[in-house]
C-alpha cells in the first residue's frame, strides 16, 4: 500500500511514506511556521521512493492534541490532498504515533508529553502490549498539569518519556523511578505507515470523507478564552 503521512502538533515535523515494503522518512525541529516547510519536505519524503501524489492509495495525518497552528496546517494540507486525490484520510492521535514507535519491553510504559505551556503539557500514558501497534491507553491524550500524569505512572514498571515536554520539565520528569528519558526522539516510518494501514484494512469505508477528520486541541485557544471572558463581564 502507497501512504504518506503528515504530522505538525509540535515543533517536530514529522513526514513518512511507504510505497509497497520500502519507507521513508523525514523529520526536522521547525522553528518558523509548518506552512513554511511542509510541502517541501513532502516533496523531498516522496522522491526518496520515487512516489507521486497519484501513487498514493491512502493519506494519513497526526491530528494532535498540541500545537493549535501546527495541528490545522497538518490535518488542512491531508485534507487537501484526499480531497484533490480522492484518496482516503486517516486519522491517529499524534501521541500514538509516537509510543507505538518506542522500542520497549511489553508491559513498560510509555509517557508522552508535549510542552503546553502555564505548566501543562499535552500528554498521555499508554502501556506497551505484545502488539506494537496498538499500545495500551491508561491516560488518553489531553491537556494536563505535568504532575498530573506522572502520579499515574506505576513505579514497579519501567517507563521511557519522550516529546518536548519531558525537556521542559526535566527537573520533575527525572524524578519517575524506573524512567528512561529518550532525548530528541524522533517516531519511525515504517510504524507511522503501518498504523495507518492498520487502521485502514479494519475498516476501509469509514474514511472516505474527508470533511470528518478535525484537529484535536484538547484545550481552547488564549482567543477564545479571552473573548469568553470579554463576553462573561
Amino acid at each position: 500500500m502507497n501512504i504518506l503521512v503528515i504530522d505538525t502538533a509540535s515543533p517536530l515535523e514529522i513526514i513518512a511514506a511507504s510505497k509497497g515494503n520500502d519507507f521513508a522518512e523525514m523529520s526536522a525541529q521547525v522553528n518558523i511556521s509548518h506552512s513554511v516547510t511542509l510541502m517541501d519536505t513532502i516533496d523531498r519524503c516522496m522522491k526518496k521512493l520515487c512516489l507521486t501524489a497519484r501513487d498514493l492509495d491512502c493519506i494519513g495525518v497526526g491530528v494532535g492534541p498540541g500545537s493549535f497552528t501546527g495541528i490545522r496546517i497538518a490535518v488542512s494540507t491531508a485534507r487537501m490532498f484526499a480531497q484533490v486525490l480522492g484518496k482516503p484520510l486517516v486519522e491517529i492521535p499524534t501521541h500514538l504515533l509516537f509510543a507505538a514507535s518506542v522500542p520497549s519491553e511489553i508491559n513498560d510504559n510509555i509517557l508522552v508529553a508535549f510542552d503546553a505551556k502555564k505548566g501543562h503539557i499535552f500528554g498521555a500514558l499508554y502501556r506497551r502490549s505484545a502488539d506494537v501497534l496498538a499500545p495500551r491507553e491508561i491516560i488518553p491524550p489531553g491537556d494536563y498539569p505535568i504532575d498530573h500524569l506522572l502520579k499515574k505512572i506505576d513505579p514497579a514498571l519501567q517507563t521511557h518519556l519522550i516529546g518536548n515536554g519531558v525537556e521542559k520539565y526535566y527537573r520533575a520528569v527525572s524524578a519517575v523511578e524506573k524512567g528512561i528519558i529518550i532525548r530528541n526522539f524522533t517516531p519511525r516510518g515504517e510504524i507511522i505507515c503501518a498504523l495507518v494501514r492498520k487502521a485502514f484494512q479494519k475498516n476501509p469505508g469509514a474514511y472516505h470523507d474527508y470533511n470528518r477528520v478535525l484537529p484535536r486541541y484538547a484545550r481552547k485557544s488564549d482567543a477564545e478564552t479571552a473573548k469568553e471572558s470579554r463576553e462573561n463581564r
